[in-house]
């Protein structure tokens, strides 16, 4: 069964799930009537999508949840786009009384690159006070472009993997000590064995934490293409300023960002994490050659 139809019957499992799911949560209470119908979700109640800048390298969507409306619990609540594969369920409740908010983190599914990121909804399952079942689907408002967002970086990076692979040292490479000491990142591109992509690599931007020894930002001109040989390449790094908070305080000074551009027509900016053990390194480094003591 192709993808996309297989995701269309597990929407429609999903549905029926929290149809039945609505009308046994009312049959626990006393209250409640367990032979009718799920009524409509209230007015009051709306959802957003967002993502921290914490969520983003965890691959986690937030669902901000708001009530303005009389209390209720929500007991399930499916999550369903096109351009998402399935999987983005929760089936542990959760309150929100009258005018409360709470956002709910989901891990993320992968992409489906040919799906449109803005067709998204949410399937809700809820009971009221009194035990009344509730059941319906919310259009999640997007004020910062989430989903777009989501879908541009998961497809580059499906995009880039077709060409090579990106590969960050397992450790960092340095020489001297002290305020002397310098430090290199090793990067190898290595293209796939065969096909007919290319990928081109513009350079890697600084962060907070590292930049290049020779400047701020790492300007590279790299083009592969299926077949090739692998290439090497060294950023030398110093610290983007020697301040002790920064290096505490550090969340993403250690993902490097990198500006490519596939053959297919995607480009932008592919982040890259450190290893465990190089942003050891990295954060080593840091503090050695700002004389701050030991890091961390």
């Amino acid at each position: 069964m192709p993808r996309a139809a297989r995701s269309r019957a597990r929407r429609v499992a999903a549905l029926l799930a929290l149809a039945l799911a609505a009308p046994l949560a009312a049959c626990t209470t006393s209250t409640g009537d367990a032979g009718a119908e799920p009524g409509p979700l209230p007015d009051g109640l709306g959802v957003s999508v967002q993502q921290g800048r914490l969520d983003v390298p965890q691959g986690r969507l937030v669902l901000h949840f708001e009530n303005t409306g009389d209390p209720l619990t929500v007991t399930s609540l499916v999550v369903h786009s096109p351009a998402l594969e399935p999987g983005m369920e929760r089936d542990d409740p959760f309150e929100l009384g009258r005018d409360d908010a709470i956002d709910i983190r989901l891990d993320l599914p992968g992409s489906i690159c040919d799906g449109d990121p803005a067709d998204i909804g949410v399937d809700v399952a809820a009971t009221t006070e009194d035990g009344t079942a509730l059941a319906g689907t919310l259009q999640p408002d997007d004020p910062f472009d989430t989903m777009a967002r989501i879908a541009d970086t998961d497809c580059l990076a499906e995009s880039v993997a077709g060409v090579a692979t990106i590969a960050l040292p397992e450790r960092l490479r340095t020489t001297g000590s002290g305020a002397d000491r310098r430090a290199w990142i090793d990067v190898r591109v290595e293209p796939v064995a065969s096909g007919d992509g290319t990928l081109r690599i513009d350079g890697v931007s600084a962060t907070t934490l590292i930049g290049n020894e020779d400047g701020q930002d790492w300007p590279l001109s790299i083009e592969v293409g299926a077949g090739d040989e692998p290439v090497e390449v060294a950023l030398a790094v110093r610290p983007a300023r020697c301040d002790a908070h920064a290096l505490a305080d550090d969340k993403r000074g250690t993902i490097l960002p990198f500006t490519v551009a596939t053959g297919d027509g995607r480009s932008g900016r592919l982040e890259l994490a450190s290893g465990p053990e190089l942003k050891a390194d990295l954060y080593a480094y840091y503090a050695e050659r700002c004389e701050l003591g030991p890091a961390g």
